[in-house]
């Protein structure tokens, strides 16, 4: 059973299987595993960029008795993890693809990370964690062999927990380059294609989660400085440069004199701008990109 599967995989005898998994952790930050060739650890596989790195790491993962979230928090307080993106010309000549680690290769986040996010900064993120995926009543599916379940049913629960069918993916995660449930994918490849941009521009979703992120800069800061300020802290985690702050400004001065133009009550102005304001921080670079 699977209990006998565990024990076997992490038995004494068996070091492969430590080094594969911290192998592939480290490809989904870096985009690229210590072995390139994910699949195969084998005569044929790649060697290691960093032999010892990829043992050391094994070692920790073994010593923390198997802690995935261990393992992650050891990466991300790395120094190489938390280097900056930027080119370097004479480090470019000697190592093109910085297989050496020289910079850190921006990464966009993954379809699961992206749908989490949104739904985070919007305070619309249900973290209950195990438990069955919410269905309607049995009565009303009417399901046929002419008429198959397709059904892609709404939850705000983390994306780990999305129902996968066989039959039809997610629309979201296949959008965003989400595995194929249906085959094997060691690793994914991140496409940015126009549909990507007009999904964050016009979907429901998107502008929903922008719009209960309005509602709480609304509440928490009455003064618009210190409202764009919050916005800002809370899906960059970081404050805007003077530069960015100016055109938020900007736009936010701009779109409120177009819905006066249009007629909108002035009580709807606020929640309109404000929503319109914030689902620009959700479509930016700075937000979709670990950089």
């Amino acid at each position: 059973g699977r209990l006998q599967l565990a024990e076997w995989l992490t038995a004494e005898g068996n070091p492969l299987f430590a080094r594969v998994m911290v192998n592939r952790i480290w490809q989904q930050h870096f985009g690229r595993g210590v072995v390139g060739s994910e699949n195969d650890f084998g005569n044929r596989g790649e060697l290691p960029t960093h032999p010892k790195l990829l043992d050391w790491l094994a070692s920790r993962f073994k010593e923390s008795r198997w802690s995935i979230k261990a393992l992650h928090r050891l990466i991300m307080n790395s120094a190489a993890y938390q280097q900056s993106s930027d080119f370097d010309t004479v480090a470019a000549e000697r190592d093109p693809d910085a297989r050496l680690l020289w910079r850190f290769n921006r990464r966009r986040l993954s379809a699961e990370e992206i749908r989490d996010a949104t739904l985070l900064v919007s305070g619309n993120l249900d973290p209950t964690p195990g438990g069955a995926h919410p269905f309607p009543p049995v009565e009303t599916w009417g399901f046929t062999q002419h008429n198959p379940f397709y059904a892609v049913y709404p939850t705000n629960r983390r994306s780990v927990y999305l129902m996968q069918q066989r039959l039809k993916r997610h629309p979201f995660l296949a959008l965003f380059d989400g595995a194929d449930t249906n085959v094997s994918t060691a690793r994914r490849e991140l496409t940015t294609v126009p549909t990507q941009a007009l999904y964050l521009m016009n979907s429901p979703f998107v502008h929903q989660q922008a719009e209960l992120l309005a509602r709480k800069l609304i509440k928490e800061a009455s003064d618009p400085h210190a409202r764009l300020e919050l916005a800002w802290q809370t899906t960059m985690g970081g404050s805007p440069t003077a530069e960015q702050f100016a055109e938020n400004r900007e736009f936010i001065k701009r779109y409120t004199a177009a819905l006066d133009e249009s007629g909108v009550a002035v009580e709807a102005r606020e929640l309109m701008v404000w929503s319109a304001f914030t689902r620009t921080l959700l479509t930016r670079n700075e937000f979709l990109f670990v950089d």
